[in-house]
């Protein structure tokens, strides 16, 4: 029998063996079941745990509700500054700070409480959901997967995105994260009835006021809970669009006002008793004080805005950080450039009137002397970079004639279509358009009385005149101008508006947009400036910078210029080569000063300087905009009495001493080196007729310049230029007996059909047409050509025709000689025997010949005299190229019954064009004879209509073309 030491044993042994076997099982079941149902649940937890770090990190930046309405007392007041960050402009009040205070629902209108809850488009406070722990969970899931986030639209979303989320964005935390955190705590932590009321005390309400208390007091000068159900509705009505409220919009904050009562009466919240009542309460609003700066006050409202709009696109609430908020802002604006600019403008104004002196300046003069907001105002721009460097009066508002400044963008758009070019013709006369009215005629007039008749674009344009403007607009609409002037800044203009006559009178716009519009063009097409909120359609895209530099109250970099994307600074507007033409023309002073006949020293810098002066045309408002490479001023004063804007014979007494004098001093200032313009490779310089703008026919064809032009513009050859051999004693037509010595090649220009009478009217010369007293020693002489007459144009066979006068004549020869005075004379077939009657008649084929020849006669008489006479002709043998176009209906080919069809006829000629004939099936339909050619014909019957031009030079040389149209029935 085993002892009891063995059996000790052996239950120890067993114990161990058991003890091995229960590890063995732990570890199998930790391999083969936990190992994996960890592995399987780390990911979930992982994610829970992110989940929950993020949602405590986020809540933890959780506003208190009285924060939303007092702020931190600690921050302090924002201040504005010049560029160089020494001079404060403005330091920026709260002017709703002494009106907060916290209102609970039960102290407001119960008609309050009901209009906030509509326009949130909130039915009830029982229908807000509370916080639902499984979706936010779902909310943060999707947020850190990168899926799209349930939006929350309730008054705890609104809440959020309106007043909690700019004041936790200072975390640094993602506005998502924020969002659906903030949302999350706002439902854990309050009940709806308490959200309602943290956003009726946080909301922003225009006008500096946030909270309902401060909205109350501001607009209607109460306290909350004594709003009327009229006031409470315009109030909730401004609550959801704050934009519109009652001071800035007061005839549609009504409207929404009314609109939100009878949704009230709709949903029974009130009875049409009271709805009545509150309809027709009027709504008295209290007058807004309006804080001003001593510096620049109109340049920092726009750049007060201007931050505002900066800091919003970053997602913060620029109102409540400007009231409240401690910002640094650093300007555009150059304090010595502002206070000479405002020393110069009160100097001029109070020399006009006879006060004070034109050259005063801040270093000499009081700049403290009040002059009326509306007399004056100026805008100096950096055309580099579209940054303000000087502002002085009302320059923003939208409240000036245009007049004059648009004449500029007239041209533009024309040579933007290939129109015309600055080599054109145009007609600084009397022409009748149609006016603003039905019956009405509007006919284009100069501000100093006089009309100079047909010119070049180039020397209208420089000199201002608005006949030629009103010409050249007339072609495609003023509509067309209208577009281009908006799409370069001027975002005022009136596109309803489409008549003539706002070229002289009416629009309404402001210096700043003329400023801007004009540094477009300074820099050659490109617009310069910060990305503009939303326009609507056709309007800028990008506006002039006034603010450079954001910082917070801690000295922390919210936003500055220069970490701006370069390409979101610069649009290229307008193509360089018409920017060019423009600037060419406008700093062309030698033009101006000579067509309009006086000295313009007002308008010339110690450098290169496109410039536009004028007045309106009841001379209330005078304008001179004008720029370099690298500023652009403009300057407007209005008429305060009746002298102030008058012209006498030395100089003008409008806006141009100031451009000069600040546009010197500001260049002076920057340090800045003259510069030109450069020429774009596609632009071309071509040897151009006076007036006309054609190409001239040879060397002394006409009075030449040079002239610029796009590259592959189509000049036509000169046919307005005629140049005769006159007699300088009498100043008729030389004759071959005229004297050498007496004998003068002069070119005279010959206007259109439609401009003679006002050219005759006027006493404008024009080819003498009859022969020098001498002609009858001419007639009398011994041999005459007498066909073909003296500079006649001939093809080519040319008849010819003479008389032998004396007796004795054995024969007879002609000859030919290139040019006017042949260096060579070429016999036309044999000498031939002169006849009795002394006849000469001869048949001359010339069909190689073009261009200018001298045809001589010359008689052998029997004592061994000789005698002769001479005519200079003119051939043309290079028939015209003509192509035919039709333009209507669909441009397929096919017109319809009833439709205005438009015959253009497209003709090159190498002299000139006498005649372009327009057929329908070989019926003539009219005969053009003034370029450009074309007619319009009325349809009237369906079926194939064959229409042709035929084109005929001077000599009968002649083409055709056909075009057939299919004519559907209407």
């Amino acid at each position: 029998m085993p002892s009891v030491a063995h059996i000790v044993r052996r239950r120890h042994a067993r114990k161990r063996r058991r003890r091995y076997e229960n590890r063995r099982s732990a570890i199998w079941l930790i391999i083969v079941v936990c190992i994996p149902a960890l592995l399987a649940l780390a990911p979930w937890a992982g994610a829970f745990g992110l989940a929950a770090w993020l949602y405590g990190q986020a809540a933890s930046h959780m506003p208190l509700p009285q924060a939303s309405i007092y702020g931190d007392a600690e921050v302090g007041r924002s201040q504005f500054l010049d560029r160089a960050g020494q001079t404060v402009l403005l330091t920026v009040d709260d002017p709703a700070a002494a009106y907060r205070r916290w209102r609970h629902l039960e102290d407001l209108p119960p008609g309050l409480i009901d209009a906030a809850l509509l326009a949130g488009e909130h039915d009830s406070l029982d229908l807000e959901t509370a916080f639902d722990p499984l979706f936010t969970l779902l909310q943060l899931w999707r947020y850190i997967m990168g899926l799209p986030l349930d939006r929350d639209l309730g008054i705890a979303g609104e809440l959020t995105r309106d007043s909690l989320l700019p004041s936790a964005q200072s975390s640094g935390l993602d506005r998502d994260l924020l969002e659906v955190v903030l949302i999350a705590e706002s439902k854990r932590r309050h009940s709806a009835a308490d959200l309602l009321e943290w956003r009726l005390n946080s909301l922003y309400y225009g006008g500096g006021a946030y909270g309902i208390e401060a909205a109350a007091q501001v607009y209607f000068g109460k306290s909350a809970d004594s709003l009327s159900l009229a006031e409470s509705a315009a109030l909730a009505a401004v609550g959801a669009e704050p934009a519109l409220n009652p001071r800035d919009e007061g005839a549609r904050a009504r409207q929404r006002a009314a609109d939100l009562l009878f949704v009230m009466l709709d949903a029974e919240l009130i009875d049409q008793t009271a709805f009545d009542e509150a309809s027709s309460a009027p709504l008295e609003i209290r007058q807004a004080a309006v804080q001003k700066s001593g510096l620049a006050p109109a340049f920092i409202d726009y750049a007060r805005q201007q931050a505002e709009d900066i800091l919003a696109r970053l997602g913060l609430d620029g109102a409540r950080l400007l009231a409240q908020g401690g910002l640094k802002i650093t300007t555009s604006l150059d304090i010595n450039l502002q206070l000479e600019a405002e020393c110069l403008l009160r100097g001029h104004l109070l020399n006009l009137r006879g006060q004070g002196d034109p050259a005063i300046t801040q270093d000499g003069g009081d700049c403290e002397i009040a002059i009326a907001p509306d007399s004056g105002a100026l805008t100096l721009i950096d055309v580099g970079s579209g940054q303000i460097l000087s502002l002085v009066g009302a320059a923003s508002a939208q409240s000036h004639q245009a007049g004059v400044v648009l004449q500029p963008f007239v041209y533009m758009d024309a040579f933007m279509r290939r129109d015309y070019t600055p080599a054109s013709m145009v007609y600084d006369m009397p022409q009748a358009y149609p006016g603003p009215a039905a019956e009405l005629i509007y006919t284009a007039a100069n501000p100093d009385g006089r009309h100079r008749g047909p010119m070049s674009l180039r020397d209208a344009m420089a000199a201002g005149l608005l006949p030629p403007a009103a010409q050249v607009a007339s072609a495609n609409g003023m509509a067309a101008v209208i577009r281009t002037a908006k799409a370069l800044g001027f975002n005022s203009l009136d596109a309803g508006r489409q008549n003539l006559d706002l070229l002289a009178r009416g629009g309404a716009v402001s210096v700043l947009d003329a400023a801007y519009a004009y540094s477009v063009l300074a820099s050659m097409g490109a617009m310069r400036g910060l990305p503009a909120p939303p326009p609507a359609e056709g309007l800028r895209g990008r506006d002039p910078i006034a603010v450079l530099r954001i910082e917070d109250a801690a000295g922390n970099l919210l936003w500055s210029l220069d970490g701006a994307a370069r390409a979101s600074l610069e649009q290229v507007v307008v193509q360089p080569s018409l920017a060019f033409m423009v600037n060419d023309i406008l700093a062309d002073g030698e033009a101006r000063q000579r067509i309009l006949e006086r000295p313009d020293a007002m308008l010339q810098l110690s450098r290169r300087a496109a410039v536009l002066d004028g007045l309106s045309a009841d001379r209330r408002d005078s304008w001179t905009v004008g720029y370099t490479p690298d500023l652009t001023l403009a300057v407007h004063l209005t008429r305060e009495d009746q002298a102030a804007l008058s012209m006498n014979a030395s100089d003008r007494l409008g806006s141009a001493p100031v451009w000069r004098a600040l546009m010197e001093y500001a260049h002076q200032h920057l340090a800045l080196p003259p510069r030109d313009w450069s020429p774009p490779p596609d632009i071309e310089e071509y040897l151009v007729c006076e007036i006309s703008g054609l190409l001239p026919a040879t060397t002394d064809h006409c009075p030449t310049r040079r002239e610029i032009v796009p590259a592959g513009s189509r000049l036509r050859r000169d046919d307005r230029w005629q140049t005769v051999e006159i007699n300088r004693s009498t100043g008729q037509l030389a004759t071959v007996n005229t004297p050498s010595d007496l004998r003068q090649r002069s070119a005279f220009f010959v206007p259109p059909d439609d401009v003679m009478d006002w050219w005759v009217e006027n006493d404008k010369p024009l080819p003498p047409s009859s022969y020098s007293s001498d002609g009858g020693a001419a007639r009398a002489q011994p041999v005459q050509i007498t066909a073909p007459a003296d500079y006649a144009y001939v093809g080519a066979t040319v008849e010819i025709a003479g008389r032998i006068n004396r007796g004795g004549a054995e024969s007879w020869l002609l000859e030919y000689g290139a040019e006017a005075n042949p260096e060579r004379w070429v016999a036309i077939g044999e000498r031939r025997t002169a006849d009795v009657s002394g006849d000469v008649a001869a048949t001359w084929e010339t069909a190689l010949f073009s261009g200018i020849y001298s045809l001589r006669l010359t008689a052998y008489f029997a004592d061994g005299s000789v005698e002769s006479d001479t005519a200079l002709l003119t051939f043309d043998n290079t028939p015209p190229s003509l192509r035919l176009s039709l333009s209507a209906g669909a441009g397929d080919g096919t017109y319809a019954l009833g439709q205005v069809l438009t015959l253009a006829a497209d003709v090159r000629d190498n002299l000139t064009i006498e005649r372009v004939e327009f057929y329908r099936d070989d019926a003539l339909l009219d005969v053009d004879r003034d370029w450009p050619y074309g007619l319009e014909h009325q349809i009237d019957r369906v079926g194939e209509i064959a229409f042709s031009a035929r084109a005929f030079d001077q000599v009968g040389n002649r083409a055709e073309s056909t075009r057939v149209a299919s004519i559907a029935g209407g």
